[in-house]
């Protein structure tokens, strides 16, 4: 587990670069509605900065209130525009009254950015005999997310315009045992995204999944997101050893959060549609082999897809 890890982080780049320097897209997005889902902390709180600095007017989503305010209160103190919303993206009809909120307030959705998202470390035959607590993982990770694309589309289709990206997770290719709630629910939320591009196809609406890096957040810090009576068994404890390691070079906030505002203000980069792209790579290179003939080696070899290589 451990070493597929470590050999993904030795090939990765771990901060900002010129390619999605916030500079260049400064303004491009003015006046674009945008939602962001789980903004009171960490890559959501990142993303609503990042993306009102983009020149978005931004609807900051999530349950914790006083963060969300305090979050929204600095992009307005650097001259962006946000609003606050709380909710619950997981609850059934919660997408739909969120979007609705945010269309009376701010008006039509332009971008969706599904950031939201729990975990679940643990042994799975450890898990209560329900599975309740794993598939709660599913419900946030793909069931919502899930719904607040079906809430924003009819609008951005009828509109021939949009955006939707859901932060994903590297571990939707990986063989990661003890997380079997969280990587099946990244691989399907990848699928996700890629299965809509035929969909989408002549509408003008952009369908990405993203994997962020791994930058410190709050994802491990809910009661829920260890299964404790799992503590003892050598993976838990190897893969904890790993996380927390102080010596682990982790990607900056700025990573993630440029490469997905990029991602969403150039044009180039309607040449990714449908795939899982990984803020680690140089988002360039990625960009200028998709635009060859066929996706280039993308198309060819089928890269940046969740598949099931065969002989």
């Amino acid at each position: 587990m451990t070493d597929a890890l470590a050999t993904l982080a030795s090939k990765e780049i771990h901060e900002s670069y010129p390619f999605i320097a916030p500079k260049k897209y400064k303004g491009k997005l003015n006046g674009k509605v945008t939602i962001v889902t789980g903004a009171s902390s960490g890559i959501g709180a990142g993303l609503a900065k990042g993306f009102a600095a983009a020149g978005a007017r931004v609807a900051c989503i999530a349950r914790r209130e006083d963060k969300l305010k305090a979050v929204v209160d600095e992009v307005k103190a650097a001259g962006g525009e946000a609003i606050a919303i709380v909710g619950d993206v997981a609850k059934r009809g919660g997408p739909k009254e969120i979007v609705s909120q945010v269309e009376s307030q701010l008006g039509p959705v332009d971008i969706l950015i599904n950031n939201a998202g729990i975990t679940r470390l643990g042994l799975f035959w450890e898990e209560e005999e329900d599975v309740d607590i794993w598939w709660r993982v599913h419900e946030v990770n793909v069931r919502a997310p899930v719904a607040m694309c079906r809430a924003v589309l009819p609008s951005m289709m009828e509109r021939k315009t949009g955006v939707l990206m859901t932060v994903s997770s590297a571990v939707a290719t990986l063989t990661l045992p003890a997380m079997t709630a969280y990587s099946s629910s990244k691989a399907a939320i990848s699928k996700f995204h890629e299965g809509l591009i035929q969909e989408l196809d002549g509408t003008g609406v952009l369908s990405l999944a993203v994997h962020p890096g791994m930058v410190e957040t709050e994802v491990a810090n809910p009661v829920d997101a260890i299964n404790k009576t799992s503590l003892e068994h050598p993976i838990v404890q190897g893969f904890m050893a790993y996380y927390t390691d102080p010596n682990l070079k982790r990607q900056t906030m700025e990573l993630p959060v440029d490469t997905m505002v990029a991602l969403a203000a150039d044009e180039r980069c309607k040449a990714l549609q449908g795939l899982h792209i990984n803020v680690t790579e140089d988002l360039e290179a990625v960009v200028k082999e998709a635009e060859r003939e066929g996706r280039g080696r993308i198309g060819t070899d089928r890269l940046y897809l969740v598949t099931v290589p065969t002989l």
